[in-house]
């Protein structure tokens, strides 16, 4: 064999051979063996080429892709910086290199690459195809990152596309979705936005960014978008799905449900629609139809805790579901999702009886809620001396309530952008004694924090009705009222801490308007009974009871706000439920729900009347607040006693029936008797006003020194530890 060392592109001269003839000869030859497999032989042969010229590129390039093939890709870098070096001039060879270094997750390397290339400018066909071939498989590259939720490297690589084609449109939407994911809300917002403007016709950007607002609590907005989405792509079940959940923040549900259908029939075993449809059909009071809906999201996604969280508060509204069925499922979640994520090991904090505690509040509801009523008076008047507080907002939406709660901890973090095990290390780190849920099973929930156990102490309070069933939350915080002795203790998994008083004192907003002077029955000439509960919390046996109290008083009304009653189907579906019940259409005003002029309605209501199974809450105080009677039923568990409770508040006892025809009896003696019922309504706001349903201080005395005692209860037993 000729040995060559001139320049691998020597021209022919008398009596010599060209190198580049037995280099193409062993380029051919490799390229054969490669193509049948035969590796080693197609190795053995670019060697060869590479001895007779080195530095040849085309080599270098067929060697560092058999590399790539056959060995580990850091090994074929080498041979492609070498092509690359030898012929800069082959698009190619960039595109070989720069993609092998993406391999190796050397994203900076391979984007500095790559922008040279770009920066020489893009003459040909050729040239701008191996600049999109690279962005599209960096953007590949990125969306499986997303996928698997590696969302650093994910943002990287789609910082480097669009840092190579600001108009990919698609980069841009997936770098907003994985800021969302981080919750950096405003990038995602803004990054959306962009890939709108790119691309104003693509239906799943549209969704995205509907979503976001859901989640940025911006309802109206989302519902834009959504709707802008559903438009361009009527066969997009994750939009329409959203926008079941849009509609339902909104009191909609009629459109929530028929969105949330929509979707399923576009993708029968999407779980998230499925729990879309379930929370519409609670709100309308078809639970059957709702549990029904979330069993059917639970079997499509076993370990979907939001369709878990929904079932249970679905199942305590339900006269169908005894309170025992219903503990039974709560410690069933426990079991199944909350246990196996105890982190067992010894807490470090100081266990002095009496030290300043320091007590962390978790919940998605510190701003406009009904829960933030009863928190905010409480701290207000807690024991800073006794108690630091700190707040774990876990809902990215805040708003004026928010802001106006804030200054009253001593501490605030949002940490709905954080997963459950940073949460719990953050709750850690910060050293908390006592962590308080606010939540229990309702909607943004944290309960797979707690499941973690990272504070001692660990207490549930104001947000559900019942047991959360971890074992990891040692106290549900109560009264003597919703929980009696003896009654709700075996359906818990926690311990029942019952306070002296009440279990959360009442706040009336400021511009709540003044108690109507003259009853409504002395102008109308009848008494009108009515209730302001949802129409998911009023079952069946409560119809059937009002039903006979209208029977019993011939000229009687009833008075009943109702979602989406303005729809002819679901007034239709109501009054339809309404009648079989027995109560006479002809004596029955359905008002829809309201958002502004709430409290003017009870200028309609002589009597109340409240629900069962499931009590009014907030709605009872209201009432009662408003001057208004109420008639409540004794139940067995504290969501069907809350009307106990707030009556006893204010020693009115004898408007507590123990059975539906006590309660029937009880509304119709009172109806009977005006000047007993001008007595009660007289001065009754101040009864209510200075009952211990709004003395602040004591309750917080109270409470303050509840968790005191559960502090002591846990340092004493750990004290060796």
């Amino acid at each position: 064999m000729l040995e060559h060392r001139t320049t691998r592109t020597l021209g022919r001269a008398a009596g010599k051979v060209s190198a580049a003839e037995p280099v193409d000869r062993y380029l051919a030859k490799a390229a054969t063996h490669r193509a049948a497999g035969r590796f080693d032989k197609a190795r053995r042969n670019l060697r060869m080429a590479l001895d007779a010229v080195p530095g040849h590129a085309a080599a270098h390039f067929e060697l560092g892709l058999l590399t790539n093939r056959t060995e580990a890709p850091a090994a074929a870098v080498p041979h492609f910086v070498e092509a690359l070096r030898a012929a800069p001039e082959r698009p190619a060879y960039w595109l070989a290199l720069a993609t092998t270094l993406l391999t190796l997750n050397r994203v900076g390397e391979a984007r500095a690459l790559m922008e040279r290339f770009r920066d020489r400018g893009l003459p040909d066909d050729e040239t701008r195809r191996v600049l999109k071939d690279f962005v599209e498989q960096a953007f590949t590259l990125g969306q499986a990152h997303y996928e698997a939720n590696d969302l650093t490297t994910a943002e990287i690589l789609l910082d480097l596309v669009i840092g190579l084609d600001d108009t990919h449109a698609k980069a841009t939407h997936l770098a907003g979705a994985a800021a969302a994911r981080r919750g950096h809300h405003q990038q995602a917002y803004d990054l959306f936005s962009i890939a709108i403007y790119r691309e104003p016709d693509n239906a799943a950007f549209f969704s995205s960014l509907g979503a976001l607002l859901i989640i940025l609590g911006d309802n109206s907005g989302a519902i834009a978008a959504l709707e802008k989405a559903v438009t361009l792509d009527p066969d997009l079940a994750i939009a329409h799905s959203n926008l079941s959940g849009a509609f339902q923040r909104v009191s909609h549900h009629a459109s929530a449900v028929s969105h949330a259908q929509r979707s399923i029939a576009l993708n029968p075993n999407f779980s998230g629609a499925h729990i879309n449809l379930g929370c519409g059909l609670k709100s309308l009071g078809r639970l059957p139809e709702a549990i029904a809906s979330f069993d059917r999201a639970l079997a499509l996604d076993p370990r979907n805790v939001a369709a878990h969280s929904n079932r249970l508060f679905a199942k305590l509204y339900s006269e169908g579901v005894s309170p025992e069925d219903y503990a039974a499922d709560a410690r069933s979640f426990g079991t199944r999702l909350a246990e196996p994520l105890l982190r067992r090991r010894p807490f470090t904090n100081d266990r002095d009886p009496d030290r300043r505690l320091r007590v962390g509040f978790v919940s998605a509801d510190l701003c406009t809620h009904a829960v933030a009523r009863f928190i905010e008076p409480f701290l207000r008047h807690i024991d800073r001396e006794r108690f630091e507080t700190r707040a774990y907002m876990t809902q990215a939406g805040e708003d004026a309530v928010s802001a106006r709660l804030r200054p009253l901890f001593d501490g605030w973090h949002n940490i709905a952008a954080l997963d459950d095990d940073a949460a719990a290390d953050l709750i850690e780190a910060d050293a908390i004694d006592i962590l308080v849920d606010l939540s229990g099973h309702s909607a943004g929930h944290r309960l797979l924090v707690f499941a973690r156990k990272p504070a001692p102490v660990q207490v549930t309070w104001i947000g559900h009705p019942a047991t959360t069933g971890l074992r990891a939350m040692d106290y549900r915080l109560t009264d003597f009222g919703h929980d009696e002795p003896g009654l709700a203790d075996t359906l818990h998994t926690e311990t029942l801490w019952r306070l002296p008083g009440v279990s959360a004192t009442y706040e009336a907003p400021g511009d709540i308007p003044p108690v109507r002077a003259r009853a409504p029955f002395e102008d109308n000439g009848f008494v009108t009974f009515g209730t302001m509960n949802r129409i998911e919390k009023i079952g069946d046996r409560a119809l059937e009871a009002w039903a006979a109290i209208l029977r019993a008083l011939p000229d009687a009304r009833l008075f009943m706000v109702a979602a989406d009653v303005d729809r002819p189907e679901i007034r239709a579906r109501i009054e339809a439920r309404l009648a079989r019940a027995g109560l006479p259409l002809d004596r029955v005003r359905l008002h829809p729900r309201v958002n502004s002029g709430y409290y003017a309605l009870y200028h309609e209501i002589d009597i109340a009347l409240d629900s069962f199974p499931y009590n009014g809450g907030t709605t009872s105080c209201d009432t009662l607040a408003m001057g208004v009677p109420l008639i409540a039923l004794a139940g067995t568990h504290a969501a069907a006693r809350t009307g106990v409770a707030a009556l006893a508040a204010v020693g009115l006892t004898d408007l507590i029936g123990t059975t539906p025809e006590d309660y029937a009896a009880r509304a119709v003696a009172l109806a009977s008797d005006p000047d007993r019922l001008r007595a009660l309504r007289s001065g009754l706001r101040e009864r209510v006003f200075a009952s211990p349903l709004m003395d602040h201080a004591r309750f917080a005395t109270e409470v303050g020194d509840a968790f005191r005692a559960m502090w002591r209860r846990w340092a004493d037993a750990n004290r060796a530890a």
